[in-house]
């Protein structure tokens, strides 16, 4: 396994304003650094923000490199910034994710994060996930149905505009 990046001043400065806007990158919680992890995740998911490693873990998508980054910014008292972005793309796609994960509470974003992975990264197919999903979080049939269907709004979200540059 090689060496994580290390991201500078400036890139550590966009992604706090990135998760400033999406009412995430507070540390002083579990919860709080919970709905971080899982908003990063969806945010350069959706190509908003800077790209971090994620592996799954017990609370699903977690980044050890993102975690020391967030620990990083408020040991520099980073003030983001909520001005919008350029170029438009990103503040659209920002947008874009946003509108997927309002309403989310910390259990729902650590399942639709968890689902997604399992069907993006390890490429599991749905069904698969969906048992794979159950057996790690221990959620029940509503809970598995949500996660599915947050997936779907994904690709719906993800194929309606367009995320090359």
């Amino acid at each position: 396994m090689g060496m994580d990046k290390e991201y500078g001043f400036d890139d550590l400065l966009f992604v706090r304003s990135v998760l400033h806007r999406l009412k995430a990158g507070k540390v002083e919680t579990f919860a709080e650094r919970l709905k971080s992890q899982k908003v990063q995740y969806f945010a350069q998911s959706f190509g908003v923000t800077l790209q971090y490693p994620y592996n799954l873990y017990i609370r699903g998508p977690y980044s050890p490199a993102l975690a020391k980054d967030l620990f990083r910014m408020k040991e520099k008292k980073m003030k983001p910034s909520s001005d919008p972005f350029v170029p438009e793309i990103l503040e659209l796609r920002l947008k874009d994710a946003k509108n997927f994960m309002a309403g989310m509470n910390a259990r729902r974003l650590e399942l639709a994060a968890t689902y997604h992975w399992l069907v993006t990264v390890a490429k599991l197919m749905p069904s698969a996930a969906r048992i794979k999903l159950k057996e790690l979080k221990n959620a029940d049939d509503q809970e598995l149905g949500y996660a599915a269907a947050k997936l779907q709004e994904y690709d719906r979200i993800k194929k309606r505009r367009i995320y090359e540059t």
